[in-house]
């Protein structure tokens, strides 16, 4: 029964703590949610299933950074 309520309660908890779209940080609060993300049971997701994080190679960066002229 607990575990059930935590299911319902916890994204919405989640969802409504989040951080919103445009909103900018200060690099202490940065540094602050990157060390709270890390330190989570599952840091790779966020309550809905959604990556909270993803890798991008060098040559990706390369592909996105590349200087035309």
């Amino acid at each position: 029964m607990r575990r059930d309520l935590e299911k319902k309660v916890l994204p919405r908890v989640c969802k409504r703590m989040a951080i919103k779209s445009g909103r900018v940080l200060s690099l202490a609060e940065m540094q602050a949610f990157v060390r709270d993300l890390e330190a989570c049971e599952s840091p790779r997701t966020c309550p809905h299933g959604r990556p909270t994080m993803i890798y991008i190679g060098l040559k990706q960066l390369e592909k996105e950074f590349v200087r035309l002229g």
